[in-house]
């Protein structure tokens, strides 16, 4: 992990200049991959080179390798439009004559190659899982480093991932899936820290002797650890402490519905409960400003919910959050003043339901609605630089909801 600071400083226009950075000329995301009866993956971008950064064409190489990281096949394209392009997985095993109903799992790579600056070492690729029942994306997780440099600026310090919702019961599992890089690795343990309603937690290891390079690993935490009596019918969540090589270590997660079959996945975030440097946290806001506040879409309808959740994983401090709602034409309906208090890192794992909000500010949720997030602390102290929360919107009673990272 690096500092947000050190993030901003890299996006910025200038900062080739001041800091003499590289000129990035690869630009790579990879996935895993999955193929079972009713269960496809698809790759989803778009040429927006061409618009952003004025390159006129990129050429990209497409990887598909076996769970063991076995190149399967590789294939190319040259991006010469801003549209939008599709990578099917299905496409790749027809070429190389693995059977559709025979299932799969392996992962999938794109790289994007230029001799102009692509600005950003990681590209706006997502990730979509489908089948009849439901459809699931997200956006790049895991890359390969394209030198010792790059991996080095990105590596800062190792913390834990985390920051998504898992679901355990006789229809729902949860899944975890990590690549390696390009290089093999001995002796890689996996730590998982589980947490619950009550905020209990529950730790389980796993060692594995070696990962082959681009070797892909799923773990189902359910099969390891008795995890359905842990969460007792309630959401909870993770931090995942693993050991990769020449990979960014953002994992892709989820949960997976067995009787549709169906899944929902996200990516994970950084453990930040550790992190006191300055760099940690914002500097005092000017008082015309808000320190940070967030605005998201409110989908309440009949028996919709949407649901906010914090985790335990903000560097340590006492955030207040204030809620305020809105109609779709802006106007203020309705607010709620320190409706939610993170003790970090004690507070643990929290929510906010924002239909049980809008019934007691006697809010009519039959209609289009947005709330904004806004955090503070009593005393005037620092804000943390990232505060992550998952974003849930689903049906009460049905399936599974979606866990959007924000």
């Amino acid at each position: 992990m690096r500092s947000y600071y050190a993030h901003l400083a890299n996006a910025s226009p200038h900062s080739t200049l001041k800091n003499f950075s590289p000129s990035i000329f690869r630009s790579s995301a990879i996935f895993p991959v999955i193929s079972l009866p009713g269960i496809s993956a698809r790759l989803l971008f778009m040429g927006y080179w061409m618009l952003k950064s004025h390159v006129q064409e990129i050429a990209a190489q497409i990887s598909l390798r076996s769970s063991e990281g076995e190149l399967l096949y590789r294939t190319s394209l040259h991006i010469r439009e801003a549209k939008t392009y599709r990578i099917e997985l299905i496409d790749q095993l027809i070429a190389i004559g693995i059977p559709l109903d025979q299932p799969f799992i392996g992962s999938l790579e794109v790289e994007f190659f230029s001799t102009r600056h692509l600005v950003f070492p990681y590209p706006a690729v997502a990730i979509n899982y489908y089948g009849s029942a439901f459809s699931t994306v997200v956006h790049s997780a895991q890359r390969v480093y394209n030198n010792f440099e790059d991996m080095r600026n990105n590596s800062h310090s190792h913390v834990p991932e985390a920051g998504f919702n898992i679901y355990a019961d006789e229809d729902h599992e949860p899944f975890i899936s990590i690549i390696n890089g390009p290089e093999a690795l001995h002796q890689a343990p996996l730590l998982m820290e589980f947490y619950n309603s009550k905020n209990e937690k529950l730790t389980h290891e796993i060692s594995y002797p070696t990962l082959q390079a681009y070797q892909t690993c799923l773990i189902y935490p359910s099969r390891e650890v008795e995890l359905q009596k842990f969460l007792d019918g309630q959401p909870g969540t993770a931090k995942i402490t693993c050991k990769v090589s020449w990979i960014f270590p953002r994992l892709l997660v989820g949960n997976i519905q067995r009787s549709l079959p169906a899944m929902t996945i996200t990516h994970t975030y950084y453990d930040c409960s550790k992190a006191t440097l300055e760099s940690d946290y914002w500097r005092p806001a000017e008082p015309q400003w808000l320190p940070a506040t967030l605005m998201i879409p409110l989908t309440l309808q009949r028996n919709l919910f949407t649901k906010a959740y914090f985790y335990p994983i903000y560097p340590p401090n006492t955030l207040i959050i204030d809620l305020e709602i809105y109609n779709q034409e802006g106007r203020l309906l309705g607010k709620k003043d320190q409706c939610l208090a993170l003790h970090s890192p004690q507070s643990g794992y929290q929510f906010l339901s924002f239909k049980d909000i809008c019934k007691k500010l006697a809010l009519d949720t039959e209609q289009n609605l947005a709330a904004r997030l806004i955090a503070r602390t009593e005393d005037g102290s620092r804000i943390p630089a990232r505060i992550k929360l998952g974003l849930d919107l689903g049906v009460e009673g049905q399936q599974m909801p979606c866990n959007i990272c924000t």
